[in-house]
């Protein structure tokens, strides 16, 4: 007959071999060119949302939090959003999400760099810097 300390360390070794595999880890992360579309009305443009592409290991069903912020020439940070996203099969899933448009009307105050952290249980945060703002001459630069 085991004794109650015998069927402790069985019941552990049983939880250890069952253990989740591990989560997906995020090999790249790409934004589509920014375009005047993209920012808000405010400023000319149409609110566009942006698409990000995350290239991951191939498995589905895996969370992946995308957050957009700016980042101001003042040393301030802006926050658009942050949007949860599960992982598809293929390894590469497309975010097209509601994130607040690109806004900065300082007026020449401040400039803008706008970015992106893309992040999962399996993979350390990538950062992906999508475009800077002029706020003075209104220009869009990659």
């Amino acid at each position: 007959m085991k004794t109650l300390h015998q069927i402790s360390l069985s019941l552990l070794a049983i939880g250890l071999s069952i253990a989740p595999a591990s989560a997906v880890e995020i090999k790249s992360v790409s934004v589509g060119a920014a375009s005047k579309a993209h920012l808000c009305r405010k400023l000319g443009g149409k609110d566009q949302d942006p698409s990000i592409t995350i290239n991951h290991d191939a498995k589905a069903g895996d969370t992946i939090k995308v957050k957009m912020y700016d980042v101001l020439s003042n040393g301030r940070t802006f926050q658009h959003r942050t949007k949860t996203i599960k992982s598809e099969a293929d390894g590469s899933t497309t975010l097209t999400a509601d994130f607040l448009a690109p806004c900065n009307t300082t007026g020449g105050k401040a400039n803008s760099s706008y970015r992106f952290d893309v992040t999962s249980k399996g993979s350390s945060k990538k950062t992906v810097r999508w475009f800077n703002f002029n706020s003075s001459t209104r220009k869009i630069s990659q």
